[in-house]
């Protein structure tokens, strides 16, 4: 039988299931809902300017990820970049990951004393008590750095970039995410220093642009600015209309676009009660405004966290300390990638250059820029971004997950969208490549990618 798989999107999930079955011999059709390549993990280009929304580091502890990367771009294209990650409390930089030498050195006294006294309490009480696994992020947070510092680094960062009071919002990703104090002593702490990830040299997005490349050459037609808008199943093929006018047919269906999207477009539709489970999942949007500064400023780090009110902005990107290419030759200012966390309904997801502009000012200026002289800004949108872990994801996501095996069976949601999960980029990728060896047989559990507790992203993975 002919194999004729549909694959929806264009991120880092579509594109590796892409080429997994192009690897197995099958030529998929793929549906892109933009007019670019690599979902958030793209590069975008304005002239010589090169952005990265969402500050891609590729770490993997895959050896099947890290030798698909490295088949796609030559080692020359490559950068070593080392992690060098700073939150900015209270007008100070302090190291990120946390480092109690930084703690006790870099804040104010009271800081010190306060945090140091409820990191010991918490301590204390989980080594006493036999307490429930945390459910809330407040909850892990407070029992992991203590009430002051949990307060002081992360809950108004969390709030701010989860868009949701913390006591709401589900640990399970922070373990593989959030490391906890590292209390080596010396100045030279060895785990720090090895802390390294590789980068391509213009961006994210020239690896998944190499992939696309790659599946173009292998006879795979990508359909870019074709939004699925409808996925008829007859109990054998599948039908995908697009917002253009496509009408494409598969003996399978491959999704890395919004679970609560796909649910709503599928015929024969799901119950009422599956759609409504899936109306409860929830997305944070990204607007990443790039600006480049005629002056340079000395900003030792590649990412900086603002936990702070003070700020708007959520994280900021050293661009330069990713990679001199993202800039034009030549320029010796100071290029930033301000990244501003929203609901995809807010107000400030239309707001044009000159309102965010005046944002980005006030930012520059809590930043201690008193007269930046800009000279660009440009502004990437990511409405789907990030799904949020509330606790109504996991009970939702799994009565979804098990209606579509048992009433779509070559149906394979893949992906961070795709499956609403938190993923990292090589998990993101892995849940494709697993979903094409179960597409062809294999004894796999997709969803078993990244269910890890902790998956501490340290090292250069070669």
């Amino acid at each position: 039988m002919e194999r004729t798989p549909l694959i929806i999107g264009a991120g880092p999930a579509g594109l590796s299931a892409g080429l997994e079955l192009t690897r197995r011999g099958v030529i998929p059709t793929i549906l892109e809902s933009t007019g670019g390549i690599g979902g958030l993990a793209r590069t975008q280009v304005d002239g010589d300017w090169r952005i990265d929304p969402g500050g891609h580091r590729f770490f993997t502890r895959s050896e099947e990820v890290a030798d698909l990367w490295r088949s796609l771009l030559p080692e020359d294209q490559w950068l070593a970049v080392p992690r060098s990650s700073a939150m900015l409390v209270n007008n100070r930089y302090v190291r990120y990951p946390l480092m109690g030498r930084d703690l006790l050195l870099q804040l104010a006294v009271g800081d010190v004393v306060r945090g140091a006294g409820g990191y010991a309490w918490a301590r204390l009480r989980r080594q006493t008590r036999i307490e429930r696994r945390e459910t809330s992020f407040q909850e892990w947070g407070r029992s992991e750095f203590g009430r002051h510092w949990y307060e002081l680094f992360f809950d108004g960062y969390v709030r701010k970039t989860w868009l949701a009071d913390p006591e709401n919002i589900a640990s399970d990703w922070a373990n593989q995410r959030i490391k906890p104090i590292g209390w080596q002593l010396s100045k030279n702490e060895q785990a720090v220093d090895q802390d390294v990830f590789r980068y391509p040299r213009y961006g994210p997005g020239q690896l998944w642009e190499a992939a696309a490349k790659k599946l173009a050459d292998a006879g795979v037609d990508i359909r870019q600015n074709a939004m699925a808008t409808s996925a008829h199943y007859d109990g054998r093929t599948w039908t995908v209309a697009t917002d253009r006018g496509d009408i494409v047919t598969g003996d399978a269906l491959f999704s890395s676009m919004p679970l609560r999207l796909l649910v709503t477009m599928l015929d024969p539709a799901p119950p009422e009660h599956i759609r409504a489970v899936a109306d409860q999942l929830r997305h944070r949007s990204l607007i990443t405004v790039a600006v480049a500064l005629r002056k340079h400023y000395d900003i030792p780090y590649n990412w900086v966290y603002t936990p702070g009110p003070n700020f708007h902005v959520g994280r900021i990107q050293n661009y330069r300390r990713w990679s001199q290419d993202l800039c034009p030759k030549g320029f010796n200012g100071t290029y930033l990638g301000f990244e501003y966390f929203l609901l995809p309904d807010q107000d400030l997801w239309l707001a044009n250059e000159h309102g965010l502009g005046a944002i980005v000012e006030r930012d520059l200026h809590q930043l201690g820029f008193k007269n930046p002289q800009i000279e660009r800004v440009m502004i990437t949108r990511s409405k789907f971004a990030y799904p949020i872990h509330d606790p109504a994801r996991d009970r939702s996501v799994v009565r979804i997950r098990d209606y579509l095996r048992e009433h779509y069976p070559s149906l394979h949601p893949i992906g961070r969208n795709g499956m609403h999960h938190y993923d990292n980029q090589d998990h993101a990728m892995l849940s494709a490549i697993r979903s094409v060896g179960k597409y062809f047989g294999e004894n796999v559990d997709p969803w078993q990618v990244n269910t890890d507790l902790s998956y501490q992203e340290q090292g250069l993975r070669r």
